[in-house]
């Protein structure tokens, strides 16, 4: 007979307890109600400059294209581009921390402009400092991680030295290098995007936006004066 009340007890309990998750998942199914209905109200115009805020990386991208072309002497200068986006890639992916890369590229950007103030030439340093990023991430066995990561080492390698030797060629010969190397990055660029990989998303958007116009300026640039 004793047990009788403590059953009931619990009973009780138990559809109160279910009372309350019920009324949490009404609550939860509602506010995706309103939440869905909010959004099939956003106007038209809403929806496209949603649309536009969402793909900011690309409008940056470009805008630092703009800046850049118009800071051309020849085709040549747009070999600080390239290496910059191959050096900060590889450091990256040295960290594996793909969210680091932004204030990285802050740092170098903000680096050169000094180095540029100051009147010293910035390729020692950016050289130095590509060899030296290199043998840590050798050293810490970046060859051995996944393909993507592990590609940036022969791929610091190759737009690096192409960015350098381009320095050493005539306009055209080192134009048409550097564009090169910048629709070769492009590549590079979306198949990082596309994997979500190694640097953060928006920083891929952005080169992609960066280096592929580049390099069609830079062919134009380089054919036309």
């Amino acid at each position: 007979m004793d047990q009788e009340p403590k059953i009931l007890d619990l009973s009780l309990r138990a559809a109160r307890c279910g009372r309350g998750q019920v009324g949490r998942v009404g609550g939860m199914v509602e506010i995706s109600s309103v939440q869905g209905e909010a959004q099939g109200r956003r106007s038209p115009v809403g929806r496209v400059l949603m649309a536009i805020a969402r793909r900011w990386p690309t409008w940056l991208g470009l805008a630092f294209m703009g800046f850049t072309v118009l800071d051309l002497k020849d085709g040549r200068d747009a070999a600080l581009v390239v290496f910059l986006a191959a050096l900060i890639y590889l450091a990256t992916a040295v960290t594996g921390r793909p969210g680091v890369v932004w204030p990285m590229f802050g740092a170098s950007v903000v680096a050169v402009l000094v180095l540029r103030l100051l009147d010293f030439d910035p390729w020692p340093g950016l050289v130095g400092g590509a060899v030296c990023v290199a043998a840590v991430g050798l050293g810490g066995g970046l060859l051995r991680t996944p393909w993507l990561s592990a590609v940036q080492v022969p791929a610091m390698l190759v737009f690096g030295a192409a960015s350098v030797a381009a320095l050493s060629l005539s306009p055209a010969f080192g134009g048409c290098l550097v564009a090169a190397a910048l629709i070769g990055h492009a590549t590079l660029d979306v198949i990082v995007w596309r994997r979500n990989k190694v640097v953060a998303r928006s920083l891929a958007e952005f080169c992609a936006a960066l280096d592929l116009p580049l390099g069609v300026a830079v062919l134009v640039l380089t054919f036309t004066v």
